[in-house]
């Protein structure tokens, strides 16, 4: 297992685990939901939409991150860094959707249920599958696999 594959799946699951670690806390007991259900509600409907807005812009840039134009010429103008350059795009691209999706299950629990942010975080974790930065994968979004390109 290469270095690159070691630090996104490190980071992949560092998401989940925190993720997790926030859910045992509250279900536990450790710390009660609700802490800041007394916010008043045009703070959390702000909230909730900007949450929303996120998760909608989030998903599709990390979908398409290494077909942006500038991403795509970044990995192909120095091929000796590619595999820093693929790690770093690839990191970008994991935490899109993993700090919206920690956020999202705090903020579910933190004002006492408001079950908006669970299915926000749901739906973000249900994208990591699809988005995950294999190195395979990355370096054919950006077309670093085609033999014209060598």
């Amino acid at each position: 297992m290469d270095k690159t594959r070691k630090i996104l799946l490190s980071e992949f699951y560092g998401a989940c685990i925190i993720t997790l670690i926030i859910i045992g806390v509250y279900e536990l007991g450790l710390v009660l939901p609700g802490n800041w259900a007394d916010v008043e509600s045009a703070k959390m409907v702000s909230l909730q939409f900007l949450m929303q807005l996120l998760t909608l812009a989030a998903i599709p840039l990390a979908l398409f991150l290494f077909k942006i134009g500038y991403v795509q010429t970044l990995l192909q103008s120095d091929e000796s860094h590619v595999s820093r350059k693929l790690l770093v795009w690839g990191s970008v691209r994991l935490m899109l959707l993993c700090l919206p999706m920690i956020a999202n299950i705090f903020f579910y629990y933190a004002f006492g249920d408001a079950v908006s942010f669970f299915y926000l975080a749901v739906i973000l974790a249900l994208s990591l599958f699809f988005v995950y930065p294999s190195k395979k994968r990355c370096e054919h979004e950006c077309s670093l696999d085609n033999p014209e390109h060598e």
